[in-house]
C-alpha cells in the first residue's frame, strides 16, 4: 500500500504514534542509563528464604534478604559505607507487604512464596527510612526499618533490633534465646519492652505475674500457662483495651519457654 495514498488525519495519527513510541523508548534508556531505574522483577524460582541475611559479593557491593512479616521489616538496620550499591531481596512469610525506601526509586512488593529484587547504589550519606506502603493488617503503622549509609564505615552490618528498646544482654542462656525469637519471629513491633502505652498489643515491661483484664471481664494473673495459651492460641482470650490481630506464630515448645524466661526479665 502506498503511504502517499493514505488520508491526511490517518498519516499525522500514524506519525504522532510513531514519535511517540520513540519517545518512550528514549525515556527508558535514560531512566536505565543515568537514572539508574531498574523494572522489579517477581523472581518466583529463587530460592525462598525465611531470615535475614548480609552478604559481600564484592568491593562497595552486598546483597542483603529482607524479611518482611507483620508487622516488622527485618533487618531492622543496616549501616552501608557511602559509595556501596546493594542488590535487595525481598520475602514475606505472612501477607502482602509494601517495601519503599525513602529517597530512593526502590518500591517493591513482599508477596508470599516469591522473591523481588531491586538494586540501588547509595551515593549520599545519611538515613533511608524503609516504609510500608501496603496496608497489611492492624499494626500496618508500625512496620519501619533504616539504612544508614555512613562515611565512615568500611563494612556493611546488620541490627534486627528491638525498634528502639534496648533489651538486658546479662541473661541466663534461656532468657537470651527467648530475646532472639522475640526478634526474629516480629514480637516486638507489637509488644514494646519500655511499658509505653500505644502499643499493638500490651507492653512486656512487668508483664509477667501481671493481673489483667479480658475483654470479656476475666481477671487472670499472666503465668507460664497463660503465655502458653497467649502464643499458641492468641485469639482466645484478649486483653481489654487491645483487639484480636495477633497471628499464630510458628514456634515450638521449647522455643515458647525461652521466650517465657526472657519476659520474667522485662520488669
Amino acid at each position: 500500500m502506498n503511504f502517499s495514498n493514505i488520508d491526511a488525519a490517518e498519516k499525522k495519527v500514524v506519525s504522532i504514534a510513531i514519535l511517540v513510541s520513540i519517545g518512550h523508548l528514549l525515556l527508558i534508556a535514560y531512566a536505565a542509563m543515568f537514572l539508574h531505574i531498574s523494572v522489579p522483577t517477581c523472581q518466583p524460582n529463587e530460592k525462598l528464604f525465611t531470615e535475614p541475611s548480609l552478604n559481600k559479593i564484592g568491593s562497595h557491593r552486598y546483597e542483603v534478604h529482607y524479611v518482611a512479616k507483620m508487622w516488622d521489616f527485618l533487618p531492622k538496620k543496616l549501616v552501608i559505607p557511602k559509595g556501596s550499591t546493594v542488590d535487595f531481596f525481598l520475602g514475606s512469610v505472612d501477607v502482602n507487604h509494601g517495601f519503599h525506601i525513602n529517597g530512593t526509586l526502590v518500591n517493591l512488593m513482599a508477596v508470599p512464596g516469591v522473591i523481588n529484587k531491586a538494586t540501588q547504589k547509595f551515593e549520599k550519606s545519611g538515613n533511608f527510612p524503609i516504609i510500608c506502603h501496603e496496608y497489611c493488617g492492624f499494626g500496618h503503622q508500625n512496620m519501619n526499618a533504616v539504612i544508614t549509609v555512613s562515611d565512615s564505615a568500611t563494612e556493611a552490618e546488620m541490627d534486627l533490633g528491638f525498634q528502639n528498646d534496648k533489651m538486658n544482654t546479662n541473661l541466663s542462656p534461656a532468657a537470651l534465646a527467648g530475646q532472639g525469637h522475640f526478634n526474629k519471629k516480629g514480637c516486638i513491633a507489637c509488644h514494646n519492652i519500655s511499658g509505653a502505652p500505644g502499643g499493638v498489643g500490651p507492653t512486656f515491661k512487668g508483664l509477667y505475674g501481671r493481673r489483667e483484664e479480658m475483654n470479656d471481664g476475666l481477671k487472670l494473673t499472666v503465668d507460664d500457662a497463660y503465655i502458653i495459651e497467649s502464643i499458641k492460641y492468641p485469639a482466645k482470650k484478649i486483653v481489654k483495651g487491645f483487639n484480636n490481630v495477633m497471628p499464630i506464630l510458628p514456634v515450638t515448645d521449647l522455643e515458647i519457654l525461652e521466650m517465657i524466661e526472657c519476659i520474667k526479665t522485662i520488669k
